[in-house]
């Protein structure tokens, strides 16, 4: 089972990668690449990767914080995925400024743990709680 999704994991990595890559060649405008509309593949390339790090969580076997962070993340993306499909109107208004709340509430979850970390690494943080040798250095 692992092995399936790590192989599907890497299928949809490297089919969001392309999909990221014509984007901007298109939008460049290098080439003669007949594409679907701008938004089909932005839309691609969102679900994709969303999709990539939401099957490869369980490979990860995190913690439960990681766990959720990491599923934020995901949604984040398949979300803002779905948006890049919808019609402009007033739901899709709103889910994208789901999308947006969800990536600056996963952003502040990662700068607080940042900002209250001491700078030690956790088995050094382990030792010098634990270990009088330590704590006297």
């Amino acid at each position: 089972m692992n092995r399936f999704l790590r192989v599907l994991t890497i299928t949809l990595v490297v089919l969001a990668l392309a999909f990221s890559g014509v984007l901007l060649i298109r939008d460049a405008g290098i080439g003669a690449i007949r594409s679907p509309a701008r938004g089909t593949i932005s839309a691609a390339s969102l679900l994709l990767i969303g999709i990539a790090f939401l099957i490869v969580q369980p490979i990860m076997r995190l913690r439960p914080k990681e766990f959720l962070r990491n599923l934020l993340l995901a949604t984040s993306f398949i979300l803002w995925g779905v948006v890049q499909l919808m019609p402009q109107n007033v739901l899709a208004m709103r889910l994208g400024g789901l999308v947006v709340t969800l990536y600056v509430l996963e952003l502040a979850w990662v700068t607080l743990l940042s900002a209250n970390s001491t700078g030690q690494p956790v088995t050094q943080r382990a030792c010098l709680a634990t270990c009088s040798a330590c704590r006297r250095t």
